[in-house]
């Protein structure tokens, strides 16, 4: 496993095992059956090996545009996330047999709410955002090291 190969011939190795896998599904295919799609990130095509020092900038000023984006939505998931941690252990302490029926209905209206807020769409939304650009901003960093590798930069 030596870096000394481009990273692109890794990449083709490992597609045209792919490949191979494939070729052996090209039986038949049962009725009704829908194959799942495979889907990659939009920014693996969009951030190839940087080639050029404009290259280089471009990616740069990507990372420092959307890093403040990333560094505002993880902060603000996080806080959803620690407080949802925080009524879990809440919710485990509530009673399992509640003593009456107005207690019952108290923490079932609780439990609802709880679960409501937790699979909100918006909520959601934000997080697989948030998600979706640590994996970008770690894509677009990785491909700025190993240039500055490539190039003997002093990357600090």
């Amino acid at each position: 496993d030596s870096d000394d190969g481009p990273r692109e011939e890794a990449n083709y190795s490992q597609l045209k095992s792919v490949e191979r896998k494939q070729e052996l599904l090209n039986g038949h295919i049962p009725a009704g059956h829908i194959p799942k799609p495979i889907v990659m990130p939009d920014y693996l095509a969009k951030y190839p090996a940087i080639q050029t020092n404009e290259m280089r900038d471009r990616y740069k000023a990507v990372f420092n545009d959307q890093f403040a984006e990333y560094k505002e939505l993880s902060a603000e998931v996080n806080a959803v996330l620690k407080k949802f941690d925080e009524l879990d252990a809440l919710m485990r302490q509530l009673p399992h047999h509640p003593g009456s029926i107005y207690e019952q209905e108290r923490i079932s209206k609780v439990l609802q709410e709880y679960k409501k807020k937790k699979n909100d769409p918006a909520f959601l939304e934000k997080k697989e955002r948030c998600e979706y650009l640590k994996n970008k901003l770690s894509h677009i960093k990785q491909r700025i090291q190993d240039y500055d590798k490539v190039m003997n930069w002093n990357v600090q």
